[in-house]
């Protein structure tokens, strides 16, 4: 039983996930929302994925006696684990460290978008100081003060 065994494959789906925030924050900075849902669905399969593997990682390390956690794996290492076992460790940590810049980053991208539609919207509204830039006859509404040009 070797808490290591499945290291390799959990390095591969992280490298997926690093792969496809990329891609949306692409999409993001791009404002291109075509393609957005598909790589939120591919992440959250990745993400799954990433789950399970974990989860068996940690089941066998508490049947192991150690702790069910990143911290019972690293006393694994320490005690057992071979040097091509630390090197998929410590890629993996360098990995999650990367993904989660990017999830940082992508979480800005996203709020800054929703401001920006949000002011949009209170615009649209006519929720603005100013009043309704259009009456219901689509003519302007806001007036002038002072006098019109070319009016003597």
């Amino acid at each position: 039983m070797n808490p290591a065994s499945q290291l390799q494959q959990e390095q591969a789906a992280l490298s997926r996930l690093v792969e496809k925030l990329r891609q949306e924050q692409a999409l993001l900075a791009d404002a291109t929302p075509e393609g957005l849902t598909e790589v939120i669905s591919e992440k959250a399969t990745i993400v799954a994925d990433m789950a399970t593997l974990a989860g068996n990682r940690h089941a066998l390390l508490g049947q192991l006696g150690y702790s069910e956690d990143e911290a019972g794996m690293q006393k694994w290492m320490n005690e057992h684990g071979s040097e091509t076992d630390r090197e998929h460790w410590a890629a993996l940590f360098e990995l999650a460290q990367d993904a989660k810049e990017l999830n940082r980053v992508n979480g800005l991208l996203i709020g800054k978008k929703i401001s920006l539609n949000q002011s949009a919207l209170t615009i649209l509204q006519g929720k603005t100081g100013a009043g309704n830039f259009y009456g219901p006859d689509g003519q302007n509404s806001i007036s002038a003060s002072g006098r019109r040009l070319g009016v003597v």
